[in-house]
């Protein structure tokens, strides 16, 4: 609610006074609270448990979400470029923005630096990623407001409108890069694919860590939501039991669930020692890992 008021607020004096630069800096944030809305949204049908028909449950719905919010803050940001391309290129007559503008974007600083704050604390608290990272897009927002409000200094101080749409435009090229960030990560994981692949050591690391477990390889790994799903193959001496190694595999379970955090699933599939392999096209050992790094 808090970041929505700052967002109204904005737009509001950025239509009154005139100043393009708080107009784009509204619409920013409100970016940012269609971003946390359709989270919200989002929230709802991911806690839906699995069926069926979504045996993995309803994870990746996040990110397409996120890819569907990327493609309109990515035209939000053009939009703004456009109109303040055609200020700057046409230069169109404009007064000086008001000192009203300057008002709103220091109260707006100092809004947006106590959400950024709380946020963060309740983030720690609960352990929450995403109300982290919500807090961590606040402070720059911050910092995209103080660039506004310096603007709007210089051109109530220097006389010069023009200074006015090009901080909007750099404002816009900001919104566009991030709308290109938010698609980039989320199409990472809709491709099956994960953005800490430190993971991998991670994983062959905790299976060294059990004895009677040897070779993991054809690891592989994606994201269900916030949480790995974790399918690898490990070699174990083919004279014991299935019993003997069924433990050694709910030991390389929990060695994994030690290491990293936020698990959904761990699949292990166990071979006798040995066997000889055939090239395998998916997933990724010790071996391939050292050549990759």
């Amino acid at each position: 609610m808090g970041n929505a008021a700052l967002s109204l607020l904005k737009i509001v004096t950025g239509i009154v006074s005139g100043s393009m630069a708080v107009l784009s800096d509204g619409i920013d944030s409100a970016s940012d609270v269609i971003t946390s809305t359709v989270i919200l949204f989002t929230s709802s049908i991911i806690s839906r448990p699995p069926n069926s028909k979504y045996v993995y449950g309803r994870g990746k719905a996040e990110s397409i979400a996120s890819t569907i919010l990327s493609f309109v803050i990515f035209f939000m940001g053009c939009q703004i470029v456009v109109s303040a391309g055609e200020q700057i290129i046409y230069s169109k007559a404009k007064e000086l923005a008001s000192m009203q503008a300057i008002w709103v974007t220091v109260a707006s600083i100092g809004g947006k630096l106590l959400l950024a704050w709380y946020q963060f604390m309740q983030g720690k608290r609960v352990a929450s990623s995403m109300l982290k990272a919500n807090a961590i897009n606040m402070r720059n927002d911050v910092i995209i407001s103080v660039g506004v409000l310096v603007g709007l200094a210089c051109t109530l101080w220097l006389k010069m409108p023009i200074l006015d749409p090009i901080v909007a435009l750099l404002i816009g090229l900001y919104i566009i890069w991030s709308a290109i960030g938010i698609f980039r990560d989320a199409n990472v994981e809709l491709r099956d694919g994960i953005e800490d692949v430190s993971v991998y050591k991670k994983i062959i690391e905790a299976v060294e860590c059990v004895p009677g477990a040897y070779n993991s390889h054809r690891i592989r790994s994606s994201r269900v939501g916030n949480r790995y799903h974790i399918v690898l193959d490990i070699e174990v001496d083919g004279q014991m039991t299935l019993n003997e190694a069924h433990r050694i595999s709910q030991a390389v379970e929990d060695s994994i669930t030690k290491s990293i955090e936020h698990i959904y699933d761990i699949v292990v599939h166990v071979e006798p020692k040995g066997i000889s392999q055939i090239a395998e096209k998916y997933g990724i050992s010790r071996e391939e890992l050292t050549i990759d790094n």
